[in-house]
């Protein structure tokens, strides 16, 4: 980056030629800008900029969110109730995978910008990703045996609510992490 500045209010780093008359993030005038000095290799803000875990992240918020929406409604709208069904079982046949690839990234990314996995909140994240895998491993199960189990629907539903208390904390306990300082 060319000439960067940094918002002494919000912390927002922007080109200065691209900085207009106010913050773009929090609206403070442009006098509250000082010039920044990049404390981070340029490999490792290469990885960084490439934002992979924090687009990793959306896939298993996006199915955790939807699976349950559609067994209620393969509930209440028995015209669909095949559609809807199949369509939250092969979301959860590949929710799995697409935690693995969050925590995957996450490490990558912890190890980037922490240097190491051992800080509280990458512990934190890990043992909650952990519990997020083991319980869409189950839903994954429940999806590949649903016709030799009694009520698989319940199972998946069950299932699948415990997995949205655990992506709420997972994005709070991210956002914390987000707006670390990192280490040179």
């Amino acid at each position: 980056m060319k000439n960067p500045v940094i918002c002494k209010a919000c912390g927002l780093v922007i080109e200065e030629g691209r900085l207009g008359d106010v913050c773009p993030a929090c609206g403070v005038p442009r006098n509250a800008f000082q010039p920044y000095k990049e404390t981070v290799s340029d490999r490792r803000l290469r990885i960084l900029n490439l934002h992979l875990h924090p687009i990793m992240v959306h896939f298993p918020q996006a199915f955790t969110g939807i699976i349950p929406v559609l067994l209620i409604l393969s509930v209440f709208f028995y015209q669909a109730y095949d559609e809807f069904l199949s369509t939250a079982r092969v979301l959860a046949f590949f929710l799995p995978l697409t935690v693995l690839a969050s925590i995957a990234s996450g490490m990558i990314d912890g190890r980037v910008r922490f240097k190491k996995l051992t800080t509280p909140y990458l512990v934190k994240k890990i043992l909650l990703g952990t519990a997020l895998l083991a319980i869409t491993l189950a839903m994954c199960a429940v999806s590949l045996l649903w016709n030799g189990m009694d009520h698989p629907l319940v199972a998946m539903l069950i299932l699948s609510l415990f997995c949205i208390p655990l992506q709420v904390l997972l994005g709070i306990t991210g956002i914390k992490l987000m707006f670390s300082r990192l280490p040179g």
